[in-house]
């Protein structure tokens, strides 16, 4: 049967919308692999998401498409059907077994979302005597100690968006590949049981990782009451109700997936706490295209007062610019001439934007420190002497790879692969040395400390200049490692 695409990538909240380290590697991929032809499909919270877009669509790609998760459409439509009460009862068994970790009934249920079933439409879940029945024998089976209301609205908070993601309409493709577990990774597995096709999932970050660190600082989500004056240790029932949602679709992704790629071997790790098998893992690390850069070995003069240092992200929470921020202040006490740029969009958190903006001027920065919003990095890399990542979480960003391709050494919080691209991971690739340090998470004093180490030490930034070039080109050539691409996908192709 001829197909519209060879593979659909199924992406959530990233290209090509949106600017990032995840879009960067997308576009890179399907601009490097021109014989295959992609297909996406969007998963965007709604309609009005939908900017401009920041990357020139490659012309293999033949179809778009987008799925809006809180732009629900409730038909209003009753459904009579003759095996809507063994449908129910599978869905209930369903949601009973895989809070307690089984999901082999998945198989049995999602087919009755399908918008070809109808089974199960939206208006019939919500408003239905069978949909009401189906939350109250939940709640009353867990003997939730919970107000019930709280949980009704809960649970159609959670329910709407996953709806929306399984009656999404899906290009035809003989490979899905998601770049994420979560919402994608559940309509990857919707696509592979539908179409009898194979599903792949490359995981840049632990999707159910970032989702609790995020839900985990959430003011959204309601928190019941407690009679306790003291901070609690644990997150609330509701709090721990949505990561085990995200958790659950997690589980899903990888029991359905043929095979499991990751950038880095802590990842591997992960995923195998989070229900992953281990005979479907293995590694494909980023690569960055060397034509794109000019490697320069840098060097700095003992007694030099005048730097420019930079940040190159999203000015978001994740991204810990606060941190940075906090860092610079105690590097300006020092080095007063010093040039801090901060090089990435402002305009997806804008209240966490201007929270830092404060916070540089109430710390007398402002003449130090620039937040220039998206420019093309590569420009600035030629007068930037050292690079500066203060994340909570990362998978394995390219910065690092583009820095240390010009030369540039970095200081980064230790996450995801960062000590590996900084320091080696195989043995002839740690033999090279260090091109950078390493720093804890959340510490300004830390990563002052190796900001300042590195700028008053010239033999040192000279080394770590010369092994990132080294690192970088005989280890992280995007052409060698998105032909592993190109031999998995045809492995499924042909």
């Amino acid at each position: 049967m001829s197909r519209k695409s060879d593979v659909c990538l199924i992406l959530e909240g990233t290209y090509p919308y949106i600017h990032g380290g995840v879009s960067s590697w997308v576009h890179q991929l399907i601009t490097a692999l021109k014989d295959i032809h992609f297909s996406l499909m969007i998963i965007l919270p709604n309609r009005e998401y939908i900017k401009e877009m920041k990357y020139k669509i490659p012309e293999n790609v033949v179809d778009i498409r987008q799925v809006f998760i809180h732009d629900q459409d409730i038909e209003i439509k009753k459904i009579k059907i003759s095996n809507k009460n063994v449908a129910y009862s599978q869905l209930e068994t369903f949601v009973i077994q895989a809070s307690q970790g089984d999901i082999s009934k998945f198989d049995d249920i999602y087919q009755y979302f399908l918008p070809d079933n109808n089974t199960i439409n939206l208006y019939d879940l919500l408003f239905s005597k069978h949909g009401w029945d189906l939350i109250t024998n939940i709640y009353k089976f867990f003997k939730l100690n919970i107000s019930f209301i709280d949980y009704f609205w809960t649970y159609r908070f959670t329910i709407l968006p996953v709806i929306q993601v399984m009656r999404a309409d899906l290009p035809d493709a003989a490979i899905y590949h998601c770049i994420s577990t979560g919402y994608a990774g559940l309509l990857g597995s919707i696509a592979k049981l539908k179409n009898n096709s194979a599903l792949l999932l490359t995981e840049h970050g632990i999707y159910t990782k970032e989702r609790k660190i995020e839900i985990a600082q959430a003011s959204w989500i309601y928190d019941e009451k407690t009679k306790e004056a003291r901070p609690q240790k644990t997150m609330s029932f509701f709090k721990q109700w949505w990561i085990s949602t995200f958790s659950l679709m997690s589980k899903i992704c990888y029991h359905q997936c043929s095979e499991i790629v990751t950038l880095f071997e802590e990842n591997q790790k992960l995923q195998l706490q989070c229900g992953a098998q281990q005979s479907k893992l293995s590694i494909i690390p980023n690569g960055i295209d060397l034509k794109g850069f000019s490697p320069t070995e840098r060097k700095i003069n003992h007694g030099q007062k005048k730097f420019t240092i930079g940040f190159v992200g999203r000015v978001v929470p994740i991204k810990d610019v606060k941190t940075f921020i906090k860092a610079c202040k105690i590097v300006a006490q020092y080095l007063p001439e010093i040039e801090i740029l901060v090089m990435g969009p402002t305009d997806e958190d804008e209240i966490y934007y201007h929270e830092c903006a404060l916070l540089r001027d109430m710390l007398e920065l402002k003449n130090n420190m620039t937040f220039t919003g998206p420019v093309n990095v590569k420009e600035y890399y030629k007068k930037i002497d050292l690079i500066v990542l203060t994340s909570e979480s990362e998978a394995q960003p390219l910065v690092i790879l583009e820095a240390n391709a010009m030369g540039v050494p970095v200081v980064s919080s230790d996450v995801g692969a960062c000590r590996e691209l900084l320091e080696g991971r195989l043995p002839q690739d740690k033999i090279i040395g260090s091109s950078g340090l390493i720093t804890g998470v959340g510490s300004p004093d830390e990563t002052a400390k190796a900001i300042l180490d590195l700028l008053s030490s010239p033999d040192k930034y000279s080394s770590m200049s010369k092994a990132g070039i080294k690192r970088v080109t005989e280890f992280y050539n995007q052409d060698d490692l998105f032909a592993r691409y190109l031999n998995l996908y045809e492995k499924y192709l042909y």
